[in-house]
């Protein structure tokens, strides 16, 4: 996920960093308001680790699970369709009905068998 989902809905994000990292409480949270930088130096502070390393954990933790509200949410919603374009057919568009494409009525079968 990229920081500006975070940033954009951070309460939503304070259990998984909370999780992350215990020594953060609700009021650094709260006092960083979404800002990487702040985070960063505060982590910096509780571990006592350098700022490479508070870094790489927070990238590390940026490709875990986003929280099933953000998700819901419109900004997120956007920038997932935004990100499917990179993996669509020429000619097709993110926003178009896929049943033009023919492939909502196929039926996939599990065991890889065939339709």
């Amino acid at each position: 996920m990229r920081w500006r989902s975070v940033s954009e809905n951070w309460d939503a994000f304070h259990e998984s960093m909370l999780d992350q990292w215990p020594e953060l409480s609700e009021d650094d949270l709260i006092e960083v308001e979404g800002d990487r930088t702040a985070l960063e130096e505060r982590l910096v502070e509780l571990t006592g680790n350098d700022q490479d390393d508070v870094a790489q954990q927070i990238d590390e933790w940026l490709e875990g699970a986003v929280p099933s509200d953000v998700h819901m949410d419109e900004v997120h919603d956007n920038d997932s369709i935004n990100d499917s374009r990179l993996y669509m057919s020429p000619g097709e568009d993110a926003s178009d009905d896929d049943s033009k494409y023919g492939d909502d009525n196929a039926t996939e079968d599990p065991v890889g068998g065939g339709q």
